[in-house]
């Protein structure tokens, strides 16, 4: 009896295995897919990185602007031919197609360039044919200005923007990009009023014109026989805003820049075939730290490129209104994004076009359009740009691009986008710890189906179906002589047939 009731128990323990083991296997299927889920997510991410190498590798900087004034239009004197542009190499200029505090230029306006001798024709400027005007090196921005960034050597010369017939000769911007030495510490500037600027001057500068004018160096000596006289002046730029106001009263301030002029003695006979001569016939002023200067007169170069400059400081009235921001103005636009790290973004501000003015802002920090930056010093690589349409671009995100970005038209507030970063390894963890979630389900539920079939089982053992062994016998005995018959049925019959 009890034998036979093992032997049923053991079947029954063999079909709830059986129904264990179907509902076991597609866990298992789930726990590898989910194995190579998290496998597949840790890929290598050089290709990412490979593939956003198309930005430039340059980190955003103050753009150098230059533009004319209106008081100082193009004379037929040579100073006034066009405006010299210090410029230092991997630097970023922009040249201006209008008179400074002007609107934008009506009509149509072509850049064209011309060496610094003017040997040969002038010629259009050559730009960047991307679609994406901030990624090339030069570019014509809406306004018709000219940015050259990474400036090289061989961007020296004068350019010119002008319609395609010449239009308005007396309006035209001409200017002259010349390569210089970087400053060094900043040391290179002064900084007083008229007074100080003319202490200033009888120090650094009528000192050095003096030597110029008696030294016996056989460069200096050779200028003077060919009827070249160099005179260091301060040229100035324009006067900057009203800052630093305190009851209506501030001050604005204007550079003068460290300039070497040459002109010419009327009472030396002119050799139209020296070098020298053709040199300056072109080169009316020169940067006190040329690299030109020093490429072709050391000596004089020596004696001026380390001459400090100038900021003349001056009283003013007319002090910008500040516009008070009215405490909860909201924006027109929320969003909220979730990234994971190395992902990429683009996002432009809305209700803008052309003529709109649009700032973008990052914490409080303005975003400078046509300016790639990074908010980490150890980057290699910029990851934030805002193009020349005002579009705002983010790459291979880190948390450090994780905040609060703003956009403005036209001084309103438009939009507001919050930028949340998760590291990577929080990304899979946060996966594995939900498929772990819906794992511990199936298998819990597996379990419970498993221990109810186990208490039914034992609870119903009185049930089941039992057999003796003397049953059991006669049902084998009897299944062994049902198979012998068949097999005795089957055999074929031998007759034998006698002869």
């Amino acid at each position: 009896m009890f034998v036979s009731r093992w032997i049923t128990s053991l079947k029954v323990f063999r079909n709830i295995a059986r129904i264990f083991l179907t509902n076991i296997w597609p866990v298992v299927i789930y726990i590898r897919g989910a194995i190579l889920l998290r496998s597949s997510l840790q890929t290598d991410w050089s290709s990412v990185e490979e593939s956003t190498n198309h930005l430039q590798d340059w980190v955003s900087e103050d753009i150098k602007v230059y533009c004319r004034e209106k008081d100082r239009l193009i004379t037929s004197e040579e100073s006034d031919e066009y405006l010299l542009a210090n410029a230092q190499i991997n630097t970023i200029v922009k040249l201006l197609c209008r008179h400074c505090n002007d609107s934008e230029e009506a009509q149509p306006k072509i850049w064209y360039y011309q060496d610094r001798l003017q040997s040969s024709l002038e010629r259009e400027v050559e730009l960047g044919m991307d679609n994406n005007a901030s990624y090339n090196r030069i570019y014509v921005t809406l306004d018709l200005s000219l940015v050259i960034k990474n400036i090289e050597k061989s961007d020296a010369g004068i350019y010119r923007c002008h319609g395609q017939e010449g239009q308005e000769k007396e309006h035209k911007f001409n200017y002259r990009i010349e390569p210089i030495f970087k400053d060094q510490n900043d040391t290179f500037m002064e900084t007083g009023n008229v007074t100080k600027w003319e202490e200033y001057r009888v120090i650094n500068l009528l000192s050095v014109t003096t030597r110029f004018a008696v030294s016996k160096m056989f460069d200096l000596v050779n200028l003077r026989q060919e009827g070249i006289i160099l005179e260091v002046i301060s040229e100035w730029g324009p006067w900057g805003p009203c800052e630093k106001c305190i009851h209506k009263r501030g001050i604005k301030t204007r550079r003068g820049y460290c300039r070497v002029k040459r002109q010419f003695d009327k009472a030396v006979t002119p050799d139209d075939t020296s070098l020298v001569r053709k040199f300056f016939n072109k080169t009316p002023m020169l940067p006190c730290k040329s690299m030109l200067l020093q490429e072709e007169f050391p000596s004089i170069s020596s004696a001026v490129r380390f001459l400090p400059e100038f900021i003349l400081e001056e009283p003013c009235q007319n002090c910008p209104k500040i516009k008070k921001k009215k405490k909860g103005k909201k924006f027109k636009y929320r969003k909220q994004y979730v990234f994971s790290e190395g992902s990429h973004f683009a996002i432009s501000c809305p209700e803008s076009d052309i003529d709109s003015r649009v700032v973008w802002k990052k914490d409080s920090v303005i975003l400078k359009q046509g300016a790639s930056r990074s908010f980490r010093k150890t980057d290699a690589k910029a990851r934030m740009m805002v193009d020349t349409f005002s579009t705002l671009y983010i790459i291979d995100m880190t948390k450090d691009e994780q905040g609060n970005y703003t956009c403005y038209v036209d001084n309103e507030n438009t939009m507001q986008v919050k930028i949340i970063v998760i590291s990577k390894a929080k990304l899979l963890t946060l996966a594995l710890l939900r498929h772990m979630g819906y794992l511990g389900f199936i298998l819990l539920l597996t379990s419970f189906c498993y221990i109810t079939g186990l208490i039914l089982t034992c609870k119903r053992r009185d049930t089941f179906k039992t057999l003796s062994f003397e049953k059991i016998d006669k049902r084998k005995k009897r299944h062994d002589i049902q198979r012998e018959i068949k097999k005795e049925e089957s055999a074929p019959i031998i007759s034998d047939v006698d002869n």
